[in-house]
């Protein structure tokens, strides 16, 4: 039998769907900014969701390396990807390869939420964040450096969004800062508790699976989670197509 990756070979991102992805998050960030600048707010402020959510997806997929690229290319689009979240993307990605490697076991912090009780989901959860960063240098020494420079730049980024307000009163980029940290502090419900506490066969993942050929990554990232613990390789876009093609992973495998 061939193990889940070696089964999963052959759901690669065709040129056109790789540059789709590689460009997605970027797009949208031009489209909020502009969209901002002209204090279209009613626009924008979606927008500055919607680029926390592709960013997200391709952040995670860099985790994986699962989007075509070399390894240097990848290092480098995870930490670009990471800043997007306003987060060190080798952090996350420490974090995320042990969660896969012991889901939901005592020395999985990223998959604690999961285990939780949804009322500590909701108030511990930007502390929660803040904690898997602290995590992450804990458990990956070797890239500490890389991890600190993310930081750095994260933080030299909060400092040119206070600047901009300040000499220029301008709030775009505060106003992205804003989102950035609600989404980041839900983020513990949506990407860990609601993903692993609803069975493949329920009303709302199934939903989310049947439109996710026509909407967005992100609901296949929501719709296909247990699948994705199986083969971590695929493209999230392709996980569709994963769940069509591939055999299921065994019950409750995540």
């Amino acid at each position: 039998m061939l193990r889940p990756n070696a089964a999963a070979a052959h759901l690669r991102l065709s040129p056109t769907q790789q540059w789709l992805e590689l460009m997605r998050p970027w797009v949208l960030l031009a489209g909020y900014v502009a969209t901002a600048s002209l204090g279209w707010w009613w626009l924008a402020v979606p927008l500055a969701v919607a680029v926390c959510l592709a960013g997200f997806v391709q952040t995670h997929d860099a985790m994986h390396q699962a989007l075509g690229l070399s390894k240097q290319q990848n290092d480098r689009l995870l930490t670009l990807s990471g800043l997007l979240l306003l987060k060190s993307g080798h952090g996350l990605q420490v974090t995320h390869l042990r969660h896969h490697a012991h889901c939901l076991r005592d020395d999985d912090p990223e998959g604690a939420p999961a285990t939780w009780a949804f009322w500590r989901v909701v108030w511990q959860g930007p502390y929660h964040i803040l904690m898997l960063r602290r995590e992450s240098l804990r458990m990956a020494p070797h890239t500490r450096s890389i991890q600190l420079v993310e930081t750095a730049l994260t933080l030299l980024l909060l400092g040119v969004f206070v600047g901009l307000y300040y000499w220029w009163g301008s709030p775009v980029g505060l106003v992205y800062w804003g989102v950035a940290f609600v989404m980041s502090a839900t983020l513990p419900i949506w990407a860990a508790y609601l993903p692993h506490q609803l069975a493949e066969r329920n009303p709302a993942v199934r939903a989310a699976a049947a439109t996710a050929l026509f909407w967005t990554p992100v609901l296949s990232s929501f719709a296909f989670h247990h699948l994705h613990h199986h083969y971590p390789r695929v493209p999230t876009a392709l996980l569709p197509r994963a769940a069509a093609e591939l055999p299921p992973p065994p019950p409750h495998h995540h």
